[in-house]
């Protein structure tokens, strides 16, 4: 017989529990009895067993309305025990969620038959739970890191969280800037309401103020419908504003409004409607230069640092590399249904060398490719292909670069010279024509080419 196992017995005659307990002591189980069906469910509580056997008939409350309160409440295993069976009250029984039936009278070898059942289907249980467990965990992206800087913002963003100020969270593309507002949102006092995340880098400047504040019907042509908007769909919840550098200057008047005052304007409305919800911003860029060259105004840069977070690269934290390439090992086998597999030390020696210019992304990207396209049990050092990037990097390593200003000003002069019409050299060149007239002025290009 199993032991460790924690069994209820609740009957209200006491002879009939007195000797269950007696038979269930002697096979290695932990037995508590209970004749008072009224401070069963304290006692659960209390004593927390695998197995409670209940009388179907008792004084005061009745063995089924137990059960049902036991299943709703509780997955512990139970077994039904009477003198009065019918078919009707089994049927019933097992309706409400009963595992197991035991008549009396009964013999002894009847609770061994019951009780090797039920080990059996509680360790499937088990297992199905355990297993329930480590997928969700795997599918649900995690931060998973040893590195001291991280584990730092990490203890700070949960000091943070429940204090629902605005957050604002640096880092190169690929850091796990999203992941991190995740973290705060699920350790705030918002994490039942909803996390909406939005990339305003890939909004048009022309449907971003429509996509974040709704509109009202008729508002613009093709507007046939009232939409509500993602500021109001975050209702209760938080919203995720990555690539805020990207904001139109626009855009950044009405966020600094909606920050402000916690009030939308949807287009084409005239009336302001409030909003109850946690903005999280996040960005690559240097906030703080982009103010100084005008491309970010200075009163919405002050309002979204209250609380600034910086991820670092993963160049600078290359001790958690193993661990990420395990659980990403273990992510890809699980996702794709092909077996885990190990990865040599030339191998990883050879993702510990690299420069990581696409971050913890490109790293779980290329593991996924390894695990999909690699031949044996083992991810070897010619199954790692690293970015196209690092050759690039070393093409072009002795030839002669020119600064980013420069290409900047050639890019905009060549548009310029193609496009008569500076909203249209505005587009070609992927920013807004309020943008390009400021680019212009500071590298002292004339109106006309």
């Amino acid at each position: 017989m199993r032991r460790g196992y924690k069994v209820l017995i609740v009957d209200d005659d006491r002879a009939i529990g007195e000797v269950l307990a007696e038979y269930m002591h002697k096979k290695g189980l932990t037995v508590f009895t209970e004749t008072d069906p009224r401070k069963v469910m304290t006692k659960v509580e209390t004593v927390i067993p695998d197995i409670v056997f209940l009388d179907v008939r008792m004084p005061h409350i009745d063995g089924m309305t137990l059960l049902r309160q036991l299943k709703k409440e509780k997955n512990i295993y139970t077994v039904m025990m009477t003198a009065f069976a019918t078919m009707e009250n089994i049927i019933e029984a097992f309706r409400e969620g009963v595992d197991d039936y035991l008549l009396k009278p009964f013999k002894l070898n009847d609770i061994d038959i019951i009780l090797n059942r039920a080990f059996n289907i509680i360790n499937l249980r088990n297992a199905y739970n355990s297993l329930k467990e480590e997928i969700e965990t795997i599918h649900e992206e995690q931060i998973i890191t040893q590195n001291e800087r991280v584990l730092k913002i990490l203890e700070d963003a949960k000091r943070v969280a429940p204090l629902d100020v605005t957050v604002i969270i640096y880092g190169e593309s690929g850091t796990g800037k999203d992941l991190l507002a995740k973290y705060i949102h699920h350790h705030s006092r918002r994490k039942d309401g909803p996390f909406i995340p939005v990339n305003l880098g890939a909004i048009p400047h022309e449907l971003a103020e429509s996509e974040l504040f709704g509109h009202e019907r008729g508002a613009f042509t093709g507007a046939v419908e009232e939409k509500m908007g993602l500021f109001r769909s975050a209702e209760k919840g938080t919203i995720f504003l990555d690539e805020i550098g990207e904001a139109s200057p626009g855009l950044q008047v009405k966020l600094l409004r909606v920050i402000e005052t916690r009030r939308i304007l949807p287009v084409g409305s005239g009336k302001e409607l409030p909003v109850d919800v946690r903005i999280i911003a996040a960005t690559n860029r240097n906030l703080e230069e982009e103010v100084k060259t005008g491309n970010f105004r200075e009163d919405l840069f002050f309002r979204l640092n209250t609380v600034p977070f910086y991820l670092p690269p993963l160049r600078e934290r290359l001790e958690d590399i193993p661990l990420l390439v395990e659980y990403f090992i273990k992510k890809a086998a699980l996702t794709h249904g092909v077996p885990e597999k190990k990865i040599s030390k030339q191998a990883l020696s050879k993702l510990m060398s690299y420069n990581w210019p696409g971050n913890i992304r490109e790293l779980r990207y290329i593991i996924e490719r390894a695990v999909i396209l690699s031949k044996g049990e083992t991810i070897t050092e010619e199954d790692i292909e690293l970015h196209p990037i690092e050759k690039q990097e070393k093409k072009q390593s002795n030839e002669e670069l020119k600064p980013l200003v420069e290409l900047e000003k050639d890019a905009i002069e060549k548009a310029l010279k193609l496009y008569k019409n500076k909203k249209e050299a505005a587009r070609v060149l992927g920013i807004d024509p309020s943008t390009l007239y400021r680019k212009m002025k500071r590298y002292g290009i004339k109106e006309e080419l």
